[in-house]
């Protein structure tokens, strides 16, 4: 026993074993989640995460089980012929599935406590057929391949014999010319998809499952008939029919591959979509919601609370955004104002959770509608964007892909966003599908941001069109998931007055249309004089003013605001010099003490430089972080307006 044990030959085996395993291993997973397809809801991902633990620990227990049974057959197979035949990978992929499902099933139970009794009977049915196929066609493929050992059917060996005149044996081979020929063949279809327009294309999943459909059913049949033709006909009744070469292939594969896929498309997937998309649309017509009269100009739509953003860089931190509060209600505009540098673009991308390495949002809260934003994982805060709340980027160029036209990134959001109403349109209007509302839908929404020829221009690319273009048609993405609030990163950078005067006008009137909150980022306070309702004013990553926009232009309190202004030019005061701001804005990795400002302000005094300014309502709902207006420094300075 000890002898058998330590010979090469039973290590080669055993080897052999764990590496047939571990590939079974990969196919079984892979089989798995297909066949669990049905009990994972849309866009249910907790469900979803339970589902693949549930599989994930049924088809380890199911390995490790038939990993030792094979080891055993292994030994064994030293003294039995038929042990040495059932030896191979077919088998042991056939036990792992068969093994898979009743600890799948028990997992499914155990973990999800009983949540799979909850599932549609249908979706059940569904998986329950899908493993049986499974293991079915497993077991076929174990019977074929025995019978071919036990019949003593010869079939030669992949590696060549003879170096100057191969002898490959063309059954083994054929199995992967046909495999090679159904990855040509997906991939040419894949392609062909690809260029067919948006309103004739097939829904990506249903595509995907008539693919996977003729792959199947091609690789299947071509591997049936050279097992029977080749191996029984040929070789084992000596009957031969026809030479099995790489052209007959090529037709048999390519013939059975589109016929299934058509087939499949038009009768199963297709028609199962159809039924589905009307189910969503019965659903939504069961459940609109009921308008409302109430007025909610006062409602706060975004909360934003000791917000504070770092970024870990080789020369230090810098101190990005250092515990800024703001609100922004229903319908109005907020401007954002300050310097280059001071945290604007920053702010704005934290409450997205935009911001990349090496930046970290470090603390405070981000409410909106509730919901604290950085509480939300990556996956849920992608509910967010682009629909709830959407945003406008400095560069349209850039901020644009380059490879596809305006209208299918356009179409993009209304098919990301707003699939349940262009369910509900496209079955109003048959002679259209979702994908043709959306384009229409796109082209209404650039004919309202008053482009000229909007069916042509939806279908250029970005750089065919001018910067004011371009701007139109983000604000365009921005608008068609009708937001709640829109982010405006300056949308009016390098374009010129006038492309600047129309870009304003259009938010204008958009904002009046949509009822959309605005949090409009700028340098440009006479673009903030005639957009916003509010205005906060950065410093440095703080914010240091906060009121309504008429209090700010009429009594601005804190001497970096009023600094600001009196910066700003005058008509019919060409002749004098325009004020200026001591000093150079702060190094955020090494922040001044005190107030971030003290250094260039003209009216600092003790507690400047040693202790942060607190916020203080020097009116109603008007606060300013200076201590010129804290009573606690009464004593120390007179209060300067």
């Amino acid at each position: 026993m000890l002898f058998l044990l330590f010979q090469e030959q039973y290590f080669a085996n055993y080897g052999m074993n764990i590496i047939e395993c571990l590939a079974c291993l990969l196919f079984l997973i892979f089989f798995v989640k297909l066949a669990s397809k049905p009990l994972i809801e849309e866009k249910d991902e907790i469900r979803s995460r339970k589902i693949s633990l549930c599989m994930l620990l049924g088809v380890s227990i199911s390995f490790g089980i038939s990993l030792s049974s094979m080891f055993i057959i292994a030994f064994i197979g030293w003294y039995s012929e038929f042990f040495r035949i059932i030896n191979n990978i077919y088998f042991s992929f056939a036990l792992m599935t068969t093994l898979s499902f009743p600890f799948y099933n028990i997992m499914l139970k155990k973990f999800s406590k009983s949540e799979v009794l909850l599932h549609p009977p249908e979706k059940v049915r569904s998986f329950q057929k899908r493993f049986w196929f499974i293991m079915i066609v497993s077991w076929i493929v174990v019977a074929l391949f025995l019978s071919i050992d036990l019949l003593n059917i010869p079939i030669g060996d992949l590696i060549p014999k003879d170096p100057i005149s191969p002898n490959f044996d063309v059954f083994l081979l054929g199995f992967e010319w046909a495999f090679i020929a159904v990855l040509l063949y997906t991939l040419f279809i894949k392609l062909v998809l690809f260029f067919l327009p948006m309103d004739k294309r097939p829904p990506k999943e249903v595509a995907d499952n008539s693919l996977l459909v003729g792959a199947l059913v091609s690789y299947g049949i071509w591997s049936i008939q050279l097992i029977i033709v080749e191996l029984f006909l040929s070789r084992f009744f000596g009957i031969h029919l026809y030479d099995q070469d790489i052209r007959m292939l090529a037709v048999i594969v390519a013939i059975a591959y589109v016929s299934s896929f058509l087939v499949s498309l038009k009768f199963k997937f297709l028609p199962e979509s159809i039924e589905a998309d009307r189910q969503l649309i019965k659903k939504k017509m069961l459940n609109l919601p009921e308008s409302t009269s109430q007025d909610m100009e006062d409602e706060v739509i975004l909360n934003v609370e000791n917000l504070i953003t770092y970024f870990y860089t080789e020369e230090g931190i810098v101190h990005a955004v250092e515990g800024i509060s703001f609100q922004i209600f229903q319908g109005e505009v907020l401007g954002l104002v300050g310097e280059t540098g001071c945290g604007k673009s920053v702010t704005a991308l934290s409450i997205l959770q935009l911001i990349q390495n090496p930046g970290k949002i470090l603390g405070g809260k981000v409410v909106f509608e509730g919901e604290d934003l950085l509480k939300k994982t990556k996956s849920e805060i992608l509910n967010y964007r682009g629909h709830k709340i959407t945003m406008i980027f400095q560069d349209p160029l850039n901020s644009l892909n380059p490879v596809f036209t305006v209208g299918k990134q356009i179409s993009e959001v209304y098919l990301l966003h707003k699939k349940k109403d262009l369910l509900l349109e496209a079955s109003r209007l048959r002679d259209r599908s979702i994908f043709g509302v959306a384009r229409m839908w796109s082209e209404k929404l650039l004919k309202d941001l008053n482009i000229p020829s909007p069916e042509n221009v939806i279908n250029r690319y970005p750089h065919e069109l001018s910067g004011g273009m371009r701007q139109r048609i983000q604000i365009a993405m921005a608008l068609a998931g009708n937001p709640k609030l829109l982010i405006a990163d300056e949308p009016t950078t390098a374009l010129d007055v006038t492309v600047q005067n129309q870009i304003l006008k259009l938010m204008k009137n958009l904002k009046k249309k949509y009822n959309t909150s605005i949090l409009f980022i700028t340098h440009d306070l006479g673009i903030i004089s005639k957009m916003c309702n509010r205005v906060a004013v950065m410093y440095g990553g703080s914010i240091v003013e906060y009121g309504k926009i008429n209090r700010l232009f009429e009594t601005p309190y804190h001497p970096y605001t009023r600094g600001l202004l009196s910066a700003v030019p005058i008509e019919g005061k060409e002749n004098e010099d325009l004020a200026i701001i001591p000093g150079m804005v702060p190094n955020l990795i090494y922040p001044p003490s005190g107030c971030r400002f003290h250094p260039r302000c003209i009216d600092r005094f003790e507690p400047c430089d040693s202790i942060s300014p607190k916020k203080i309502e020097v009116e109603k709902d008007y606060f300013v972080n200076c201590h010129l207006y804290d009573p606690e420094y009464n004593h120390i300075k007179e209060v300067k307006k």
